[in-house]
């Protein structure tokens, strides 16, 4: 496919990679001049009608998610029998290409992939996508470090496909959930096993289970628990353990319940990844430089020494019973104490553990300011709040809040809100020297609504193409408005039609015929009764002919009533044969008498006729003088005047 240019947009110039169901090439796209990542499906799917649709279909929602730690589709195609998605081109390599290298990452640098990972699910989840395919395959490390996902929406158009070639889920059944496993419906919980898989897998350089059979790994998701990461490296924490284990519940209540609940967890533990080079593994940590802990030891007593002179042999049973009794009045003494305050702690420790329980106040709608007031009021804190555009809310409105309103949570309790900033703006691009198609994509891309079109000519701008715009480009606006766009018609044309100037004075004669690109030409006065003075009664080249800018327009106009004009005149017709021979032309031309009479200027006879025919029509008109043209195919053949005798 080297060369190729896929919908005559992309051409493909190297081939970058290969999956289960498509191959990777890399292109440029021709209409927006840049470097794109284009995934062509194999022919098994491509022929799958059913399949090729919900694929198409998921990639378009997919399409809808915009985030720095996805990988964004530009756009879904089909050329021939090729079926292909067109992607932003990421330069970097897979995350398991950097655990094959390093076999295991440091912990700091493993919990900062996982935080740019749980990101981009965050925003896909609240989108309402499940990816279904997180693994190390499916995630980009740019050359700075950052985290790109790919695939999103993709993996479901495969799941739910009708094909069962071999090998088609061999290489994720390492990272599928349970419900997965069982062929359950998934969610937002399949996506944390996931991601708590690829964690333990940066942490340790293994997956958590492995076999020599699909089934055999699908069996230990979903029966088998994993082997704690700090068990394999020594060097991870115990927190960090305890952090993948709560992922890789198999019961999805008892995982995070959002990407934002394991953000939380991991933040401490993360260090930004400054590149691609992730270190030497991490081996085992140095411990830290603390005392070493003294050895538990037992003092005892120096013995009394016994008076002077006196035999203690005797002595030494009335001491012995003497110590008996004293311990054991002082351990009595201990018990009775120690029950006093077992009973106190019975009746008091529920109250000391009680912590009051409040409804959580509905805060959408409400101002931050104000939301910030009332949780103070409430006695609940509030998180740094999550912020993103909405165009059905104010900016500094609630959106959301996590936990629901009126849920019952404890005193203090921390609670995250959603914050609108308003419409999201966009600035209008340039779109002068654009076809229509690509100033559409353009509006498409940045999501701004094609507006009103209209034409005008350009000797400067190629037909068909863009001319102005308005807004105009570099303008800041809200997205969704409308831009209208004005096409170039190409040079004016020097072919123009010639008005119908009857009824109009010389002055507005003229100024029509200027606007119409032709000119005056001669002006002849007739007395007509009926007619006043100055008005435009005929005119050659005649109404709709078409003819070259700058041709003359000659205008017959009229004088008024003639002194010896009378009633008779216009009631008593005069009568002349006109005879016509079609010049040579066209196969059938239109022959057209017109006369100009006592009641005006009007169309006699209208009829096809081949060159060489003879016509001859017996013409009535009135008035004083009548004036008789014919004009064959649109050019005047004969103009007389016929007097009354």
């Amino acid at each position: 496919m080297i060369e190729e240019a896929l919908g005559r947009r992309y051409r493909i110039l190297s081939r970058v990679g290969e999956g289960g169901m498509a191959e990777v090439y890399r292109a440029r796209d021709s209409v927006l001049n840049r470097i794109v990542a284009i995934k062509v499906l194999r022919p098994q799917f491509a022929s799958d009608e059913e399949f090729v649709e919900r694929f198409r279909r998921e990639a378009q929602a997919a399409a809808s998610l915009s985030h720095p730690n996805i990988v964004s589709i530009y756009d879904v195609g089909q050329d021939g029998d090729r079926y292909y998605i067109v992607m932003e081109y990421v330069s970097g390599r897979s995350l398991k290409d950097v655990i094959r290298e390093h076999g295991s990452l440091p912990p700091e640098k493993a919990a900062w992939i996982a935080l740019q990972i749980l990101a981009a699910l965050e925003h896909a989840h609240e989108n309402n996508i499940v990816h279904r395919d997180i693994k190390p395959h499916n995630i980009l490390v740019t050359a700075d470090g950052r985290v790109k996902v790919t695939d999103f929406g993709i993996a479901r158009a495969t799941s739910t496909s009708a094909l069962t070639e071999t090998g088609t889920i061999i290489g994720t059944v390492n990272y599928f959930s349970p419900e997965q496993a069982k062929g359950d419906t998934v969610g937002v919980g399949s996506d944390i096993y996931s991601l708590g898989i690829v964690l333990y897998e940066m942490l340790t350089g293994r997956v958590p289970f492995r076999g020599d059979t699909p089934i055999s790994i699908a069996l230990q998701h979903l029966q088998s628990v994993a082997i704690p990461p700090s068990e394999l490296k020594p060097g991870v924490p115990k927190d960090l353990d305890r952090i993948v284990m709560k992922a890789l519940e198999k019961d999805a209540s008892r995982r995070y319940q959002h990407a934002r609940d394991m953000v939380r967890a991991l933040e401490k533990y993360a260090s930004p990844v400054s590149g691609v080079e992730m270190g030497e593994g991490t081996g085992a940590l140095g411990k830290g430089g603390g005392p070493a802990e003294a050895p538990t030891e037992i003092f005892r007593a120096p013995a009394p020494r016994a008076a002077e002179g006196v035999d203690d042999t005797l002595a030494r049973p009335a001491k012995a019973s003497q110590g008996f009794t004293r311990a054991l009045v002082t351990t009595v003494a201990v018990a009775v104490v120690v029950l006093a305050l077992a009973a106190v702690a019975v009746v008091k420790l529920p109250e000391w553990l009680y912590v009051e329980e409040i409804r959580v106040p509905d805060f959408t709608g409400k101002t931050l300011d104000d939301a910030r007031l009332l949780a103070e009021q409430a006695g609940l804190r509030l998180d740094e709040p999550d912020r993103r555009y909405d165009a059905s809310a104010p900016p500094d409105s609630i959106i959301s809040q996590r936990p629901s309103p009126y849920e019952k949570v404890k005193l203090n309790s921390r609670i995250t809100l959603v914050v609108s900033m308003g419409k999201e703006m966009v600035e209008v691009p340039d779109l002068k020297g654009m076809d229509l198609r690509q100033a559409m994509l353009e509006l498409e891309r940045l999501e701004l609504k094609a507006g009103v079109q209209s034409e005008e000519y350009s000797s400067e701008v190629e037909r068909g193409r863009v001319v102005s715009q308005s807004p105009e480009a570099g303008r800041r606006v809200e997205k969704g408005v409308p831009v209208d766009i004005v096409l170039s018609g190409g040079p004016e044309p020097n072919v123009v039609t010639v008005p119908d100037l009857a009824g109009s004075t010389i002055p507005e004669a003229e100024s029509r015929l200027a606007a119409a690109g032709l000119v005056k030409g001669n002006v002849t006065e007739e007395s007509r009764e009926g007619a006043g003075p100055g008005l435009v009664l005929g005119q050659a080249p005649p109404p709709g002919q078409e003819v070259q800018r700058g041709t003359p327009v000659d205008l017959v106009v009229s004088a008024g009533a003639g002194d010896s004009s009378s009633i008779l005149d216009a009631i008593t017709p005069i009568s002349t044969l006109v005879t016509i021979v079609v010049p040579p032309g066209a196969d059938q031309q239109e022959v057209r008498i017109k006369i100009n009479d006592y009641y005006g200027e009007r169309d006699y006879y209208v009829g096809m006729h081949s060159p060489g025919e003879r016509i001859e029509k017996q013409v009535n008109a009135w008035g004083r003088k009548v004036r008789i043209r014919v004009y064959i195919a649109g050019v005047l053949y004969k103009d007389e005047w016929v007097p009354r005798g």
